[in-house]
């Protein structure tokens, strides 16, 4: 039976009061720094560095947390895109320490935020990652190497305990993190923007930024209607522009998810609040949302265009995990473009030029956002250079099509190989 789905909003913008939209930057205008982006990146620098008695102007091409910002899972823990044990093989143990740390600063800046401006927004705390094939011992390693080298403290749940939370036959042992929480991405992202204005800050939407040119020790940043003259200039865009500034834009690949939302549900599937996820290569995320309803992502690619009939494709998912659930009704579904280094790590720094930019948090930015907009607020307001730590992931040319393209390419491969792996499981 076909969706009848909302075809205009996602259902984080149906449970949302946006507001007023900001006005578009007009005239000159003078600043101590010029924020390009109005996702979380942006939104947290232009909050701290205001919080730090900095003059900011945002700029942002639509509406503020239009992209992947305000319509993403919402999970939020530490960590990277790019799995600890590999950044530790790059760069090594310590210098791998001092980066999971600053993520964890992430984490809890997010929790800190919300719980001092709006504790509604948080929606649940835990996150369960399960298997969907049987390797009980490759999880216990990993929760030990967790809790030896990092602090992370998680807890191993069997296959029985694991279907008591996750009544499904595709899932065996789990790892669960109680420090993790979910929340709703979009009021968070707006009430970034609210703590930002009575800092000081001024936001601007419908305010593409079309140039950056240097102009002695200062920056121009040209819009249709106006500039920002500026000392600084903080490149926030993610996949979004990736023209801009070349250095970043050049290493960034957009990776499309989408995302599904129910109709309320009187379920027997799902029976936890936590936020959940698998471990495939490119696996499923979800959780449950207000009224019951199951909002559920996954579907990886590399397409920046939504696939027709996507509400019936993330259905198809979903059932083939938990078919109890029967027919329900798909009321939201939607896409989300993130922008990934080839490494997966997020690109934090300055180049030759002085231009700031922080971009690429993959699929984990709820931290890592807020880890980038402290770091380079440190920088730009008291000259803290922490953020050097990111300097072994510099940006690298992506590659341009042919760079999607080998991406894409990966996906098959890992989708090919995680069915292997849960047909012998099987």
């Amino acid at each position: 039976m076909k969706q009848t789905v909302n075809p205009s909003l996602t259902w984080y913008e149906a449970t949302t009061d946006c507001g007023e939209m900001r006005t578009p930057l007009r005239g000159t205008v003078r600043a101590d720094v010029c924020v390009i982006g109005g996702g979380l990146a942006g939104l947290t620098t232009a909050l701290e560095l205001s919080r730090r008695r900095k003059k900011v102007i945002l700029l942002e091409s639509k509406q503020l947390a239009w992209g992947a910002s305000g319509r993403n899972g919402g999970f939020v823990s530490n960590g990277f895109a790019e799995g600890i044990e590999n950044v530790q093989k790059r760069i090594g143990l310590e210098a791998a320490r001092a980066l999971y740390s600053l993520s964890r600063q992430g984490s809890e800046y997010v929790r800190g935020e919300i719980a001092s401006s709006d504790p509604a927004i948080k929606m649940g705390d835990g996150w369960i990652v399960a298997l969907r094939h049987r390797d009980a011992g490759d999880l216990k390693s990993y929760r030990d190497m967790m809790a030896r080298d990092y602090g992370e403290e998680l807890q191993f749940l069997s296959t029985e305990q694991t279907r008591e939370k996750l009544n499904s036959v595709r899932y065996f042992e789990s790892i669960s993190n109680s420090g993790a929480f979910h929340i709703h991405p979009l009021k968070y992202s707006l009430m970034l923007a609210r703590e930002a204005e009575k800092s000081g800050a001024s936001l601007h939407e419908s305010s593409p930024a079309l140039a950056v040119e240097k102009l002695g020790n200062e920056w121009r940043v040209r819009c249709a209607e106006g500039e920002v003259i500026a000392q600084h200039v903080v490149h926030c865009v993610s996949s979004l522009d990736r023209i801009i500034h070349k250095a970043s834009g050049r290493a960034v690949l957009p990776v499309a998810t989408y995302v599904a939302v129910t109709e309320p549900l009187n379920q027997n599937a799902v029976r936890t609040s936590a936020a959940v996820a698998d471990t495939r290569r490119a696996g499923n995320y979800y959780r449950l949302i207000d009224g019951g309803r199951l909002l559920w992502g996954g579907n990886i690619t590399t397409r920046v265009s939504e696939p027709e009939r996507l509400a019936e494709q993330m259905k198809g998912d979903m059932l083939a995990t938990y078919p109890q659930l029967g027919n329900p009704r798909i009321e939201y579904s939607w896409a989300g473009l993130m922008g990934y280094a080839l490494h997966k790590m997020p690109l934090i720094g300055r180049d030759k030029d002085g231009q700031w930019f922080a971009t690429a948090f993959g699929g984990h930015g709820m931290n890592t956002t807020a880890m980038a907009g402290q770091l380079l607020a440190n920088a730009i307001a008291d000259g803290n250079d922490e953020y050097r730590r990111f300097a072994p992931f510099a940006p690298l040319w992506a590659g341009g099509q042919l760079g999607r393209a080998g991406v894409q390419a990966s996906y098959w491969w890992m989708q090919f190989r995680d069915r292997i792996d849960e047909a012998r499981a099987r």
